[in-house]
Parts: structure tokens; C-alpha cells; sequence
């Protein structure tokens, strides 16, 4: 049975024809757009109604319908958040607020293929031109740019007819139009019973650790830790200044912030994700594993400051990015429990000590005096995952000897002090056996 995955390839725009003037204004309209949608949406308004409502002569309606369905799934993801805080015993970080509907400025111009936007490849030159449609009987035409995977990606796109290129949206950055393409496609994804690596994944507040191991003598063939403290370190430093300028009436300061704090912390999980699929691709038929946290945060309770800090913890998207990509790899995706993987020695299977990120075992048998903690949790999640599949009724590892651990720093802004790439950071993770 197949199973469909969505990915996003990223562009720039080369205007060849056309006033650029007419995307700026399609963008402006488009915040027009969305923040009355908001609004009646607000007001009990349904969807068939907003598109009523909503309507312009000066934009086109295909491209309304589009920006409708992205406000109204920004409407349906606060509303699942409120639901979630209301469910908890001691709500705390501060009640879900709703999206602006006062924002000014731009907003991404949400295109369907064919219809508000169309893509194909010159037989000649072998680029991808695009025709944007941002208001009625007005085009933009020009050349896509961009890496050369990723312009391999959308020719095959366009090409195949195994892949289904669907939404696009138009942005600006810097002087720069940039298009987000999104296509899909179907695959054939095995089950983790066949699989001969097992990647176990575990992620914290400050490192993602990922081990993999031969699921047949469970020995060790490459471990990695990545720490991103840096997302931790941003969202305190966004939470103090929010607060401090609430304490002073200073509410504007959401619409000078934005969404800065999240956009950041995907860029950096983005990374991450990329990071754990080029790590698992070099090993014969893998399977990532990751702990299932499904009603972890509502079993921690340690105060306010450390209940901020951990239910914001972005573990399932973290989560939901690494299976995309991993599903467009063709690589399978599991969960096992949760409860103590960094408190039990992957050697011996005994409970022992953390400090930070040093684990001690305590039992005076076991060759194993210390281990870093984060690699030691992800042994023990592939060590579940094998139990899980049949293979063993141990969760514990016999082999001695750790392999050393390489941590990497996961830093910049996107802008300055790049890290390496996906694939150079994976790279580091792979240790010689033998």
C-alpha cells in the first residue's frame, strides 16, 4: 500500500515579463484577505460564506480561495492549541492568543497550479518557466532559479506523472521573490519488520542524539549528537522581552516580533530533520525510531519556569519533519515507549544516575562506568524497537565498550554563521567497526 508525501521545493523568481509591482500588490491584498477571514471566521462565519465575502475585482479568485484555506488552516492549528491548553490541569506559559487580524504589510500569495500559477520546462534550455497570474488578466512571466537538486526535483515534477505539483506561495526577502512549490507523490514504504538498521532517535531540550545499529548483532554503526541550544536560548530570550514589555503596556511588541521565534526554531528543525534522514540513509535498509511522548508533557509538573521550558519543546513537529522526509526517502518510521531510556544503562539494562549529560551506572557489575546520556537514551530506543519487532525480550545491550561520541553545534541564523550542511553534519556521525 502507498503512501503519499508533500515536499517543498524552494526557488527564486527571474522576472522576465511583467511589473513586479502587480506581485507586491497581490501580496498586500492577500493580508487584506486573511485578516478578514480571521475575522468572520471569528464571528461564526463558514467557509462558503467567508468566500462570499471576501471577494475582489482586483484579485484573482482562484488565488482567493487559496489564501481563504491557509487562514482558515492557521484558524483550525490555534484552535487545536486552545483545545490542548484547556485540557491541561495547570496551564501554564499563557493562554494560546488567536491569530492578528491587524497585521499590515504583505502576506504569502497562495497559487494553485494551472490556475493561479503555472510551471513548465523549455525543451530548448531545459529551465523551469513560470506564469503567475497576481491579479485578473495581468501575468508575470520568467525562470525559476535555484540548487541544482532542487531544480532536478521540480523538472522531474513536471515531467513525471507519478507527481502531482500542487500549491505554490509567492514571498519576498531581501529584495528577492522567492517561490515555495510543493509537490507530491506516492510510495511504497516498508515495513520496519524488514529492516536491517535500527535508528533510534532521541531528543531533548538542548541535543538530538541518533545511534544507528545492525539489528542482527545490535553492534554500533555510527553514532552522532547534535546540540541546538540555541532554539532554547531564543525562546527565553523572546519570552523575557514579551514580558517585560507587557508588564509596561507595551502590547505592540507581537506585531514587531512576529512569528521571528518560530520561524527560527524551524529553520533549525529543518536542519535537524535533514540531518537524521542523510544520517540513516547511509546504512542498508534503516528504520527511524523515536520515543512515543503522547501525554508525556501532561506528567510533567515542576513549576512554572520548567513547565514553560519543557511543554514548548518541539517534539512532535521535530517529529513530523523527520518522517516526511524520511517517507520521501522510502524509509520507514516507528515509536516505542518513552518512560526511562535515559535513566537505564543501554549495557547492563539497570537503572542508574543523569547529571546533565553524563549517565553513571550503578550496578559495580558493568564494565560501563559513564556514557553521554543523550546516545545512551537512543541505544535503548533501538533496543526497544527490536523488542518491539519480536527479535529479542531483552531492552538492554551486552556489548562493553561505548563508541566515542561526536557532538556537533548546531548554530546561526540562517543568515550568518551557516553551520555545515545536512549531509557534511550526518557524515561526521558514521564511526569505523571492525
Amino acid at each position: 500500500m502507498g503512501e503519499k508525501a508533500t515536499k517543498t521545493i524552494q526557488t527564486r523568481l527571474h522576472v522576465a515579463s511583467g511589473d513586479r509591482s502587480w506581485l507586491h500588490d497581490a501580496r498586500l491584498a492577500a493580508r487584506e484577505i486573511f485578516n478578514q477571514t480571521i475575522r468572520l471566521k471569528q464571528q461564526g462565519y463558514t467557509r462558503t460564506e467567508i468566500q462570499k465575502e471576501v471577494d475582489r475585482d482586483n484579485f484573482l479568485r482562484n488565488n482567493k480561495c487559496a489564501v481563504v484555506g491557509k487562514a482558515l488552516q492557521t484558524w483550525d492549528s490555534y484552535q487545536s492549541l486552545l483545545d490542548w491548553w484547556h485540557e491541561q490541569d495547570d496551564p501554564d506559559g499563557g493562554k494560546p492568543t488567536p491569530p492578528s487580524t491587524d497585521k499590515s504589510g504583505a502576506y504569502p500569495l497562495v497559487m494553485a497550479h494551472t490556475e493561479g500559477y503555472r510551471l513548465t520546462v523549455d525543451d530548448n534550455t531545459n529551465r523551469v518557466q513560470f506564469r503567475i497570474s497576481p491579479k485578473p488578466y495581468k501575468k508575470v512571466t520568467g525562470n525559476l532559479r535555484g540548487g541544482s537538486d532542487a531544480m532536478d526535483e521540480l523538472r522531474d515534477a513536471l515531467t513525471s506523472h507519478e507527481v502531482d505539483v500542487g500549491q505554490a506561495e509567492l514571498l519576498y526577502r531581501d529584495g528577492v521573490y522567492y517561490l515555495h512549490v510543493t509537490v507530491t507523490r506516492e510510495f511504497n514504504i516498508s515495513q520496519p519488520e524488514t529492516s536491517d538498521t535500527v535508528v533510534g532517535v532521541d531528543i531533548n531540550e538542548r541535543n538530538v542524539a541518533f545511534t544507528a545499529l545492525d539489528r542482527e548483532t545490535m553492534q554500533t554503526k555510527g553514532t552522532l549528537v547534535l546540540d541546538y541550544g540555541r532554539v532554547k536560548q531564543e525562546r527565553q530570550r523572546y519570552h523575557t522581552i514579551t514580558t517585560r514589555c507587557q508588564e509596561h503596556g507595551k502590547t505592540s511588541i507581537h506585531r514587531q516580533f512576529g512569528d521571528r521565534e518560530e520561524r527560527f526554531t524551524e529553520w533549525v528543525l529543518h536542519r535537524l530533520s535533514r540531518a537524521v534522514v542523510k544520517f540513516a540513509e547511509q546504512f542498508s535498509n534503516p528504520v527511524i525510531v523515536f520515543e512515543d511522548m503522547s501525554g508525556i508533557r501532561n506528567e510533567m509538573q515542576y513549576g512554572s519556569y520548567m513547565n514553560r521550558r519543557l511543554h514548548k519543546l518541539p517534539f512532535h513537529k521535530f517529529e513530523r519533519f523527520v518522517s516526511y522526509k524520511a517517507t520521501w526517502r522510502e524509509i520507514p518510521t516507528d515509536t516505542v515507549d518513552a518512560y526511562y531510556n535515559s535513566r537505564t544503562c543501554s549495557c547492563c539494562g539497570e537503572r542508574g544516575d543523569r547529571q546533565g549529560r553524563r549517565f553513571q551506572c550503578t550496578n559495580d557489575e558493568c564494565d560501563v562506568a559513564q556514557d553521554h546520556a543523550d546516545r545512551n537514551a537512543s541505544v535503548n530506543i533501538a533496543w526497544r524497537e527490536k523488542a518491539k519487532l519480536g527479535d529479542t525480550d531483552t531492552n538492554y545491550r551486552t556489548h562493553k565498550t561505548q563508541p566515542q561520541v561526536r557532538l556537533v553545534r548546531l548554530s546561526g541564523s540562517g543568515r550568518v554563521s551557516r553551520p555545515p550542511s545536512s549531509r557534511s553534519l550526518a557524515e561526521q556521525g558514521v564511526l569505523a567497526h571492525g
